[in-house]
């Protein structure tokens, strides 16, 4: 047997699954680029929505609540796209953070405020804000966490309402 056709065949295996790994990893950071461009966008489009609606009776506070949501997610969308310019930065492994002291009280605020809308009526939202803490943060990336396991949540509970039958919204 010649032992240099099972080198060959086993280098062609090794460049084979490579390439598979980052085929895959590319789809995972699409759809995951995806998930968290859409929560944002959600929250423009909703509020926008509200404040168009013809005969509202939303009081001047209320619509600068919504504008400021707006605002408030529009920047986080464009923080979105960003990194998705800088692909080659994430997959050289040199990711930036821009560590500065914020409140949470104030982070979980507007986050609670751009979900508010989006909630399927059929579940309570729910968020108690009796205290205040500063963190050093990255604030962009934790308000992603947090978004990601709202979302995450809110998705889980529906596939589970519809898989045992009670229902979707």
């Amino acid at each position: 047997m010649n032992i240099d056709n099972f080198k060959e065949r086993e280098q062609e295996l090794q460049e084979a699954r490579k390439l598979a790994e980052e085929a895959t990893l590319k789809e995972s950071f699409l759809a995951n680029m995806s998930h968290e461009i859409r929560t944002p966008l959600n929250a423009i489009v909703g509020f926008s929505d509200l404040l168009a609606m013809p005969g509202n009776d939303y009081t001047e506070d209320d619509k600068k609540l919504f504008i400021d949501t707006i605002h408030t997610n529009n920047e986080l969308l464009l923080k979105l796209v960003n990194d998705i310019l800088d692909v080659s930065r994430i997959e050289s492994g040199h990711m930036e953070f821009v560590i500065k002291p914020y409140s949470v009280k104030e982070m979980m605020d507007k986050i609670y405020q751009t979900f508010l809308v989006q909630i399927p009526r059929h579940l309570e939202f729910r968020y108690a804000s009796d205290y205040d803490v500063m963190v050093n943060v990255d604030e962009g990336r934790l308000r992603q966490v947090i978004t990601n396991f709202i979302t995450n949540a809110v998705k889980f509970y529906s596939r589970r309402r519809h898989h045992y039958g009670m229902g979707s919204e």
